[in-house]
């Protein structure tokens, strides 16, 4: 968080494997919402900053370089609980907290195809999620 003012940077989600972890910020003002991820990994018992986007993606860590972290996280529409997610030939779902939901999977190779939202449970229902369902066109709309 060094670097940032402490009134526009807020940790809003945040994963710990072993020495690493992976840390999504809200560094958007009061009132506004602008993601900011990173990964980091511990060294004789302190944490450093490794790879960080405002956007989810990929990020070596530990000794291996062919095997990192893989981030997917977002805005999610007001009322929206949980996200089920395609990822790695299976669904797994990531809760919605605070309006975002969050998901690491963590020693994994760099993906051939990357994470979707295929469903989304919306104020107890689950629906299924497409380019054209309710989460892409909220989406849309903060163009």
């Amino acid at each position: 968080m060094a670097g940032f003012p402490a009134a526009h940077c807020r940790v809003v989600a945040s994963e710990i494997s072993g020495n690493d972890a992976y840390v999504l910020l809200d560094t958007g003002p009061p009132g506004g919402t602008y993601l900011y991820g990173g990964a980091c990994h511990r060294e004789n018992g302190r944490w450093f900053q490794g790879g960080s986007s405002n956007a989810p993606g990929w990020s070596p860590t530990g000794d291996d370089p062919d095997v990192g972290a893989l981030s997917f996280w977002g805005d999610a529409p007001a009322g929206v609980e949980t996200v089920r997610v395609y990822l790695d030939g299976a669904v797994v779902e990531a809760p919605v907290r605070n309006g975002i939901y969050f998901l690491v999977k963590w020693r994994v190779p760099v993906p051939i195809e990357w994470p979707n939202i295929v469903a989304i449970c919306e104020h107890g229902q689950w629906k299924p999620e497409s380019t054209e369902g309710l989460f892409w066109r909220w989406r849309r709309q903060l163009k």
